[in-house]
């Protein structure tokens, strides 16, 4: 991992555009780039992380997306 003091691995946004239109973002590291990232004792730690975190994100994600488009 390069010299920053901290690294965005998983992030989900709900934004308001310059046009006020609603929209969510959900950005993660990919797993395959993890290996690169991060020590091998941290690796399964930190995939299983991701795994979980964006299974509970991914839903709210789309029910929020669908709910900005009915409106």
């Amino acid at each position: 991992m390069n010299n920053k003091k901290e690294a965005n691995l998983i992030s989900f946004k709900v934004l308001l555009t310059k046009d006020n239109k609603i929209v969510t973002e959900l950005a993660q590291l990919p797993l395959k780039e993890v290996d690169n990232c991060f020590p091998v004792q941290d690796r399964v730690l930190i995939k299983a992380l991701l795994r979980r975190a964006n299974e509970k994100l991914k839903p709210i994600h789309r029910f929020l997306e669908r709910e900005a488009d009915a409106l």
